[in-house]
């Protein structure tokens, strides 16, 4: 009987493994998305207008607007020596980028529209697929590290294993670190966005002071 115990003790790693392999991935997320406000709330989320400060280099700081619509519509202002203008923007059929050479609003025939709602919701439904690939360290926080695929397209998410923060995403060898976590309208968002390059150097943070969720958005805010 002892023996009998014994043998089930060594091999319910193993069985336990098996079982929850499969599936961790998608619990990791599924929490994830609850503990920030829930599936139903993030799939209601339709518009955001976002007003920060943009910080860059030797802490240069430029006043910052963002407004956002489903499905993909945006449009970012930012403000230098008083003067506000358009740095980039998509309407749902031309995409534009400031050109700091010219000073003009150039149109950007390589735009890929980016979907509002994060790939992480109903990831399965958009032929995702999540892979756990361990635990990592990321700024003295254990995390899961999920690997999120489609056709080419990799992400890695790393979600604190204690919050279920998402507090590292990895992308084409980008990185952007979350922090300063708030909730607004029942959802939880980051308050501070850092951006870094694949050497490790920060390319620019974002310090977000206020945002609107829901906010009524007509299409002439997208106008450029």
């Amino acid at each position: 009987m002892k023996q009998f115990f014994l043998s089930l003790f060594l091999l319910f790693p193993m069985i336990y493994e098996a079982q929850t392999a499969e599936q961790t991935a998608e619990q990791i997320i599924e929490k994830h998305l609850e503990v920030t406000g829930g599936v139903e709330k993030w799939k209601d989320f339709r518009t955001s207008v976002i007003y920060g400060m943009m910080v860059l280099g030797n802490n240069e700081k430029y006043p910052l607007e963002i407004y956002q619509k489903r499905p993909n519509l945006t449009k970012t202002l930012i403000t230098v020596k008083g003067k506000q203008f358009t740095l980039s923007g998509y309407n749902g059929k031309e995409a534009v980028q400031f050109d700091s050479q010219t000073g003009e609003l150039k149109l950007d025939p390589n735009y890929n529209p980016e979907a509002f709602e994060s790939d992480l919701l109903d990831f399965a439904n958009k032929g995702f697929q999540a892979v756990l690939q361990g635990n990592e360290t990321v700024n003295g926080s254990d995390c899961f590290k999920i690997q999120l695929s489609k056709d080419k397209a990799v992400t890695t998410y790393y979600f604190d294993t204690k919050t279920y923060q998402l507090v590292k995403e990895t992308t084409f060898g980008q990185s952007t670190f979350y922090s300063d976590f708030k909730e607004v309208s029942g959802l939880t968002f980051p308050f501070k966005i850092e951006e870094k390059n694949a050497k490790g150097k920060t390319n620019l943070t974002l310090i977000i002071s206020l945002i609107g969720v829901n906010k009524t958005l007509s299409s002439k805010t997208f106008k450029f």
